[in-house]
């Protein structure tokens, strides 16, 4: 490894995206050799690395959304091969990006780019070893010369003549071997013979010297200690001119640290490097044989997909580190539920999946591991009960190819979480039909717009001193044509991925301004309407038709609140400058939603035209419990309060968490405990009411 850096091992296997593409755009633009892509911001500034499995799994997401919190640090073009690979394995990463010292993007490099690169620099060696004995033949007879090219050489060298009596041995033989040149000249090379070779591998030798006039292979020999190692050997046969064998030219190295190495690189290639089980590339390996096998003995198999229960939320409380020691503890505890014969392994994240051969009754292991996996798990003097949902598949029942299965047994994964958290369920054909319903879901979307089945409703936001409603946010519901109401949860990803969020944002802000005239009458000066944006509706000219929509209704623009996630904003989504700086002019507010669960910037907060901060309700949730999240809570509020940012807690429901948020100086507050959304009705009457929350104060 001695002298090869990053530079030198650049992977092949990645493409550069912008951060506002997305993989479906550009899935099948001759990317099958492309396993992480580079992306980069509108600016050309490289922003992060996102693998391809990772960007399948969410193909209509932009890139920028699905880069990590947190992206390994860049490596130079001159960092040494031991410090890549120890970067690799304690960062548990596959990729890592190299910049050169002017901060521009080179490439990455992988496990895989390294092992190619160590291969490239074997034949060079060798191809470096034919050289140097073909000089040989020339040199050979002056000693001094000959000793020269033997001692500068690191590869051992020996040479025979054509009775094979060792004649020259250099500095490397005798360091390699332990066998001084006293000891080694007029002996033969079986001097160093192992015993590891039979007859036949030294007659397919001598063979091939004799048809060829060169050898070349790994052999293992035998030192002057008695220890055993292997060695490449090269072997040239040299003749005179009249093709008489003159010298038998040995080049050899001791391959010992390649092998080791090579070892290493192979098994972190083919295994997880944090619970050290079989990762993907080699689960779906064994999965294939599996069918082949059951193909030719008739037995059927099982596969379990497992996925953890809310292992998001224990990752941003108790941290990565946290979440690493879970998983390890996850892995062994599926490891001791099943038999030695079945294989457990993690596809990356939370995602275990477990292969059954010869299994009839998959549920009962199933169980089995749901059962191992629900007992107390105490880490770090922290307690806590781990559960997870199983989706169980059959071959070839419910599929005859690797993808197939694993397809179908996540689809049952899936269905087991929606049903019932912690629990298993077999696959059936039925799951199918929940590609069709998005489909239902899109085409009667379409409908709802011009048949007016959407409409607002409004959740108050009071001021946390006095209780005064002060603004509420409107949130688009949806009842079908059979007065069915459809979750924004279902609808609104749907919107998304079809285009229709713009045509719903639209309707949003001009249903808002028509309600919102009504309420001139029944609000303070500093009455305000929040509504929520997609990133999708952040296109260029966006805040003109929205300012069209306010001038056209007579709304003042100083009454309309736009929310953006934080995300959304780190994005800089083409039109992004114009949209916010055209509607700050206006009058418009904008606040960030979720602040501090997205890819924060807090240069955005000083550089673009932003008044307030939402508190996420992941940290408003257990803010009684938690001094975590309490802590969270009062650096936003003094982080905001400092940057002359009003701040808004939403997902209050008790008063306990409405008094400590008022404690902390909290401006505003949203929440249960005030009200729920109301239609439009309701909230006149809230206001006429005297417009305080809640109703006791």
């Amino acid at each position: 490894m001695s002298g090869l850096t990053a530079e030198d091992c650049l992977c092949v296997r990645w493409t550069r995206v912008g951060a506002l593409q997305r993989y479906r755009d550009i899935a099948g633009d001759g990317l099958d050799s492309a396993k992480v892509f580079a992306v980069f911001s509108e600016e050309d500034v490289f922003m992060g690395l996102v693998e391809e499995r990772q960007a399948a799994l969410f193909p209509g997401r932009i890139f920028a959304d699905l880069l990590v919190r947190r992206q390994p640090a860049l490596l130079r073009p001159d960092t040494g091969m031991e410090a890549i690979l120890q970067r690799l394995s304690e960062e548990r990463v596959d990729y890592l990006p190299v910049t050169g010292t002017d901060g521009q993007f080179i490439g990455v490099v992988s496990m895989l780019s390294v092992f190619a690169t160590l291969s490239q620099r074997e034949q060079g060696l060798r191809e470096n070893r034919e050289h140097m004995i073909t000089q040989l033949q020339c040199e050979l007879e002056n000693r001094e010369v000959a000793a020269s090219v033997f001692d500068a050489t690191s590869e051992g060298v020996m040479v025979t003549d054509a009775d094979n009596h060792i004649l020259l041995v250099n500095r490397a033989f005798i360091q390699t071997t332990g066998f001084s040149e006293e000891e080694a000249i007029g002996k033969t090379p079986e001097l160093l013979k192992s015993g590891r070779h039979d007859h036949e591998f030294y007659q397919a030798m001598w063979r091939s010297l004799e048809e060829t006039g060169h050898w070349e292979g790994e052999v293992w020999n035998r030192r002057k200690s008695g220890d055993i190692y292997p060695e490449w050997l090269h072997i040239n046969v040299i003749r005179d001119e009249s093709g008489k064998v003159r010298y038998y030219a040995g080049v050899f190295s001791d391959i010992t640290q390649h092998q080791e190495l090579r070892a290493k690189l192979l098994h972190l290639a083919y295994y997880d490097v944090l619970t050290d089980l079989p990762n993907r590339q080699l689960f779906t390996d064994r999965l294939e044989q599996a069918i082949v096998q059951s193909r030719r003995t008739g037995k059927e198999f099982s596969l379990l997909f497992i996925d953890l229960d809310r292992f998001k939320d224990i990752n941003d409380t108790l941290g990565h580190r946290f979440g690493d020691q879970m998983l390890i503890a996850v892995a062994k505890r599926v490891q001791n539920a099943v038999r030695e014969s079945d294989t457990v392994a993690r596809l990356g994240g939370d995602e275990f999946t477990v292969l059954l051969p010869d299994t009839s009754q998959p549920e009962d292991i199933a169980e089995k591991i749901l059962a191992a996996l629900s007992e107390r798990l105490v880490l770090d003097g922290k307690k806590l009960f781990v559960t997870a949902s199983i989706g169980i598949c059959r071959y070839p029942d419910d599929g005859e190819d690797s993808d197939t299965l694993l397809m179908n047994a996540d689809a049952a994964m899936y269905q087991a979480k929606e049903s019932n958290r912690g629990s298993s369920r077999l696959y059936s054909s039925a799951m199918n039909s929940q590609l069709s319903k998005r489909l239902e879901i899109s085409n009667a979307l379409h409908q709802a717009l011009t048949a007016g089945e959407l409409w607002l409703a409004w959740q108050p936001q009071v001021s946390l001193p006095d209780g005064r409603i002060i603004g509420a946010e409107v949130l688009a519901r949806w009842e079908d044509s059979t007065g069915t109401p459809v979750p924004p949860s279902v609808f609104i990803p749907v919107a998304e991925e079809t285009g229709l969020i713009g045509a719903i944002g639209e309707w949003a802000i001009r249903t808002l301004c028509g309600q919102g005239m009504e309420l001139a009458c029944h609000t303070c000066r500093n009455f305000r309407l929040a509504v929520n944006f997609s990133p999708l509706q952040l296109k260029p000219g966006t805040h003109q038709a929205i300012l069209d929509i306010l001038a056209a209704s007579g709304f003042d623009p100083r009454h309309l609140e736009i929310e953006l996630t934080e995300t959304a904003l780190s994005a800089q989504r083409e039109g992004m400058s114009a949209f916010l700086g055209g509607l700050g002019k206006a009058g418009v507010e904008v606040s960030v939603d979720d602040f501090g669960t997205g890819c924060s910037n807090l240069a955005n907060l000083k550089l673009l035209p932003i008044h307030k901060l939402k508190i996420d309700q992941s940290f408003v949730c257990d803010i009684a419990a938690d001094l975590n999240d309490r802590q969270i809570a009062a650096a936003v509020i003094g982080m905001a309060h400092a940057l002359g940012l009003k701040v808004i807690a939403e997902g209050v429901e008790t008063a306990e968490q409405a008094a400590i948020l008022t404690a902390l100086g909290c401006d505003m507050a949203q929440g249960y405990y005030f009200s729920r959304p109301v239609p439009f009705a309701i909230l006149k009457q809230l206001l006429d009411g005297g417009g305080m929350l809640p109703a006791s104060a």
